[in-house]
């Protein structure tokens, strides 16, 4: 049995909007690096910088108008 995990819902809230991780890492051109902005859409980050993911947040607002928020990010699964 696995464990409990955070999974990242990065990439699905990206193609909801219609938007790409290429143009978020635009806006947030010397805030986050590209790298991380990928990683997150990727799934790939185990241990998010939490500035980094809050300049995410701010990204996403910035791009769609709407009120995202850690909630919308991050997901909590049962093993």
């Amino acid at each position: 049995m696995d464990g409990p995990r955070i999974r990242w819902k990065l990439r699905a809230v990206l193609d909801q909007e219609g938007l790409s991780a290429y143009g978020l890492t635009q806006l947030l051109a010397g805030k986050v690096a590209p790298n991380t902005v990928y990683s997150f859409a990727r799934g790939e980050k185990k241990r998010p910088d939490l500035e980094a993911l809050a300049w995410v947040i701010w990204g996403l607002r910035k791009l769609t108008g709407k009120p995202y928020g850690v909630q919308d990010l991050l997901e909590y699964e049962e093993g």
